[in-house]
């Protein structure tokens, strides 16, 4: 009796403890959340994941941020609006359209219990807003960007944690400084069947990571920064030494950031990308600014002012700092015009037997003419008449008076077969006025194009302002020669010279 009473006794406790296991085994499953500004919406149709896509619920959501929505059942169209902004929208259709702009939105929008979802990262681009998807607590984010009318209010409020923020958490874990960049489709980690955590608070702020830097690198006048997530620039110019500097809080780099970080963790994250090709521009460094909001600090180096443009496409994922010559913020210009050569040195020979020097003066006479009443422009030439000032002279001259412009103009001298224009440069600052100035030339003397070159001729050299020399033709050549020597090849000449002045110096 007691033998069997014992065993009784065991299988109540074990029927017990597997009951007590199985319900510590089940878990809630968490109703995902949609959440604008910090307040939870109460929405029929909850988010929901199609195809790796967060989809919400649009009128909910919109009219909440005083947009208005209509649904057009016949075109089975959805059209979001406010005084500014037109969305429209049309079920099983990814192309839609943003002020009358095709977008793709990645997935078409789907009906599900007579309410129209879209995908979360589609509604962040196309009203200008910052979206996010939090994985672990099954919550789709909505920060607007100001609108203060509300439509629906069916809302109630949503407290901040009480252990700060929560940042993009990939598959259901992180704390808020994961490196997992989020796939450009939106989601953010995959949606595991159930929760780790069924009690988690909900935040009310941003994200301490919104997006992720992949690779810095240079362009011809441009610094560019490749991202995935959300990225928010904020710019600003510094003196001494000069300098543009770009902050991107809430960002952190790539685990494959290019160029590569250091392998060091005791150097942190930090780097720089040298720059040898822009008159401005040496380099670009960058680094981890600071942890809380974490935050990246890129830095543009100059060695004198530059203008600057920033673009942010966040459809490409792409931040541009364009750099920019500026222009002076002046009434008046100072160009120095150098005829080459002359006096006692009359320059090359043409086979007709006129001089070099002859041609020189003769071209930069006619641009004088030409400029003679533009009050805008003061033209400064180191020789008028048959002279010779030395090279030292031309230089020191142009240099004295902080010419804003240096064109030396010649004819050249080779052998008999070689003919065509060609313009030459020796200093960056001077490359883009020399490419300006040679599609004037060749287009106003009708020769062979032998294009814009780099030399080191000391003229151009040692100015310190953009400094051209232009060789318009060969003396030497029988095709060239007797055109250069036509009172129609040099009007055209001259006033490709004073266009290209006036376009150089942004004046009408």
């Amino acid at each position: 009796m007691k033998k069997w009473t014992s065993l009784l006794f065991v299988a109540i406790v074990m029927l017990f403890l597997s009951t007590g296991m199985a319900h510590a085994a089940t878990t809630v499953q968490l109703k995902p959340k949609l959440i604008l500004d910090g307040k939870t919406l109460q929405p029929k149709v909850p988010p929901v994941i199609i195809d790796n896509f967060v989809m919400v619920p649009v009128r909910i959501v919109t009219e909440n941020m005083g947009y208005t929505v209509n649904y057009d059942n016949k075109k089975k169209q959805v059209t979001v609006s406010d005084d500014s902004t037109e969305v429209r929208m049309t079920l099983n259709k990814a192309t839609a359209y943003v002020d009358g702009s095709a977008q793709t939105m990645g997935i078409s929008p789907q009906i599900k219990s007579n309410n129209v979802l879209i995908p979360l990262r589609f509604l962040g681009d196309s009203l200008d807003i910052q979206v996010m998807w939090d994985n672990r607590i099954k919550a789709a984010f909505v920060y607007s960007s100001g609108n203060t009318n509300p439509g629906n209010t069916d809302v109630s409020d949503t407290k901040p944690p009480e252990g700060g923020m929560i940042g993009n958490l990939p598959g259901g874990q992180g704390n808020g400084s994961d490196d997992t960049v989020p796939p450009e489709d939106g989601m953010i980690g995959n949606l595991p069947d159930k929760p780790t955590d069924p009690g988690p608070v909900l935040p009310s702020v941003p994200p301490q990571v919104a997006g992720h830097i992949q690779e810095v690198r240079y362009e011809p006048e441009a610094v560019v920064l490749k991202y995935d997530g959300l990225v928010t620039p904020s710019v600003t110019s510094l003196d001494f030494p000069k300098r543009v500097v770009v902050d991107l809080p809430s960002a952190d780099f790539n685990t494959n950031f290019l160029p590569a970080l250091p392998a060091d963790p005791a150097l942190g994250k930090q780097g720089e990308l040298l720059v040898s090709d822009h008159p401005a521009l040496t380099k670009v460094r960058y680094s981890l600014y600071a942890d809380n909001p974490r935050t990246l600090r890129f830095v543009l180096d100059l060695n004198q002012p530059w203008d600057y443009t920033i673009l942010n496409n966040t459809t490409t994922g792409e931040l541009r700092i364009e750099l920019k010559q500026p222009v002076p913020d002046k009434s008046l210009f100072t160009v120095v015009l150098d005829a080459g050569h002359g006096g006692s040195d009359p320059g090359a020979r043409g086979i007709s037997g006129h001089w070099e020097k002859e041609f020189n003066l003769i071209i930069v006479r006619k641009v004088q003419a030409l400029l003679a009443n533009d009050d805008r422009i003061k033209l400064v030439l180191t020789r008028s008449g048959d002279t010779y000032p030395s090279l030292d002279d031309r230089v020191n001259l142009a240099n004295s008076i902080g010419a804003d412009l240096f064109i030396s103009v010649h004819a050249n001298s080779y052998y008999a077969s070689t003919n065509g224009t060609e313009t030459y440069y020796t200093r960056a600052n001077s490359l883009s006025f020399a490419k300006l100035m040679h599609s004037l030339m060749v287009q106003a003397t009708g020769l062979k194009d032998n294009g814009v070159r780099q030399a080191g001729f000391k003229v151009i050299k040692y100015t310190t302002m953009p400094a051209i020399l232009l060789e318009a033709g060969y003396l030497s050549n029988k095709v060239d020669e007797p055109r250069l020597w036509t009172a129609a090849l040099q009007d055209r000449v001259a006033a490709a010279i004073a266009n290209g002045i006036k376009q150089q110096l942004k004046l009408s």
